[in-house]
């Protein structure tokens, strides 16, 4: 099933997450790549000048694509330089141009979060470098 979507290319990571007390959304971007081996998919971030990084595997099984994910933060950014991981379960448009979902990991305050996570497939170049995270 996952060879008969088009993963090359660049393409944009965001996810948004609650943080503090008042649930305040952050929201993180990367610009990644995304490679796939029959029905295993790896997103690795594209070289950036912030600073920050992120690697996920996914296993696709028809579109639910299910698998764990590693980041770490800009140290520029307020969490300066922090590193999460957890996992994530994404369904990919039927179109193949985007993948949405959930991820699930720890918070610096030791608390399990919940994020909103999307990639969306936005051409063969990558574009100017996002704001820090």
């Amino acid at each position: 099933m996952a060879d008969k979507y088009d993963f090359s290319g660049v393409w944009r990571s965001t996810y948004r997450v609650p943080s503090g007390s008042d649930k305040k959304i952050i929201e993180t971007e990367h610009y990644v790549v995304m490679f796939n081996s029959g029905n295993q998919l790896v997103v690795e971030s594209a070289p950036n000048t912030d600073g920050s990084y992120l690697m996920a595997r996914f296993t696709l099984d028809d579109r639910i694509a299910t698998g764990t994910y590693h980041s770490q933060n800009s140290p520029k950014s307020a969490a300066k330089g922090a590193i999460y991981y957890g996992a994530a379960q994404l369904i990919l448009d039927e179109d193949g141009k985007a993948l949405r979902g959930k991820g699930v990991g720890f918070g610096k305050d030791m608390n399990v979060k919940m994020s909103e996570w999307e990639l969306v497939h936005i051409g063969q170049d990558q574009p100017a470098t996002p704001k820090a995270s």
